[in-house]
C-alpha cells in the first residue's frame, strides 16, 4: 500500500511515497470503493502525505487579492476623471463570475500561477481605451506591473482586448455604468 496514489481532477494529487516525492510518474487512479480514508489519515498523520503544489487549486479571493495589488502598481496611470473611483470599477469587474473565471488561472498554466496575467493586461488594454488609464507605451505598463525593466510576454496583450464579445460588453457596461 505504500505505492498508492490519489488522483482528481478537482482535487490535489496527493502521493503516499515520500522516496518518490518528485520522481513518480505514474498515478493510480482510486475509485471511492477502493479509497480508505484510515491510511490516508495514517500517512498524513506519519508524515507520509504529500500536496504537489503545482495542481493545487488557487481561491477567487486570492485572485482578488493578487490582482488589486497587482493593479495598484499602475495608480499613477488612472486619469484624473476616474481617480477617486478606480478602485470601486476594479471591485465591480472582480464581483463579476464570468471575468473571475477568465482571470483565475488554469490548472495546467505554468506561468500564471496566482492569477492569468495576460488576460488583467488585455482588461487594462481596454481599460486604457475607455479614458481610464492614460496613454502610455506598453513598456511603461509592463515596467510597473512586473517591477521590471526587461521586456516580457504579458506586455503584447495590453492592445489585445477581450475576444469574448460578452465579456467586451460586460466591461464597457461597468465603466459606463460606474462613471456615466
Amino acid at each position: 500500500m505504500s505505492e498508492r496514489s490519489l488522483a482528481s481532477e478537482k482535487t490535489s494529487i496527493l502521493d503516499l511515497s515520500p522516496h518518490k516525492l518528485n520522481k513518480v510518474k505514474k498515478y493510480k487512479r482510486v475509485h471511492p470503493e477502493d479509497f480508505d480514508v484510515e491510511v490516508l489519515m495514517a500517512a498524513a498523520r506519519e508524515g507520509r502525505l504529500y500536496v504537489d503544489e503545482k495542481k493545487k487549486s488557487v481561491s477567487k479571493e486570492d485572485v482578488k487579492q493578487k490582482v488589486r495589488a497587482y493593479v495598484a502598481r499602475i495608480l499613477v496611470f488612472v486619469t484624473p476623471k476616474f481617480r477617486s473611483s478606480i478602485d470601486e470599477l476594479w471591485e465591480q469587474i472582480l464581483a463579476c463570475d464570468d471575468f473571475m473565471d477568465f482571470l483565475t488561472p488554469s490548472c495546467k498554466s505554468r506561468k500564471c500561477r496566482e492569477f492569468n496575467k495576460y488576460n488583467v493586461m488585455r482588461i487594462i488594454g481596454i481599460l486604457r481605451e475607455k479614458g481610464v488609464y492614460e496613454h502610455y507605451s506598453d513598456r511603461k505598463y509592463t515596467a510597473l506591473l512586473e517591477q521590471t525593466n526587461k521586456d516580457c510576454s504579458y506586455r503584447s496583450y495590453l492592445g489585445m482586448g477581450i475576444e469574448q464579445r460578452s465579456l467586451r460588453i460586460k466591461i464597457r457596461q461597468i465603466v459606463t455604468l460606474t462613471f456615466g
